[in-house]
């Protein structure tokens, strides 16, 4: 019985690293965009939390009946979970570096924008031209005479 239930888990595992994998392209390919939608990648940055949440709760299970069971990971002792495992292996390794490309555009995306944000700070303090009296800021050239008759 314990033996099946691991075999289920591992199993579950699995599919739950295909659907993250599902995930991390859609976030790789919004992130490959030039401009962003900020909706749309906070529903698939929700969504891969809540994948990564099932996986790590999935984890836990394996730990727990492993612990139960006497044995561990990568299961040399049993070629049906090893070749199985084998298998969650390459997955994580694959959303490991697809995580990592993603790391790279998000960071890429941030200096973008930190790039603007300064540029913007600079031109909002040269080329304000009136205040809100309506007075101008900008020092006056040439000249100032005060004459009174």
């Amino acid at each position: 019985m314990k033996m099946e239930n691991l075999r289920s888990i591992l199993h579950k595992m699995e599919d739950s690293l295909g659907d993250l994998e599902s995930i991390l392209m859609e976030e790789l390919n919004q992130l490959k965009r030039l401009q962003i939608n900020p909706v749309s990648l906070q529903i698939v940055s929700d969504s891969k939390s809540q994948q990564l949440s099932t996986i790590g709760y999935y984890d836990d299970m394996r730990k727990q009946l492993e612990a139960a069971m006497h044995i561990s990971a990568p299961y040399q002792q049993n070629a049906r979970f090893a070749t199985q495992w084998q298998a969650i292996t390459l997955k994580v390794k694959k959303a490991q570096s697809m995580n990592m490309k993603i790391y790279e555009l998000l960071d890429m995306h941030m200096q973008k924008i930190d790039k603007l944000k300064k540029l913007l700070g600079k031109s909002e303090t040269t080329s304000t031209l009136y205040g809100s009296a309506g007075q101008t800021r900008a020092p006056v050239s040439g000249n100032v005479y005060n004459i009174s008759v």
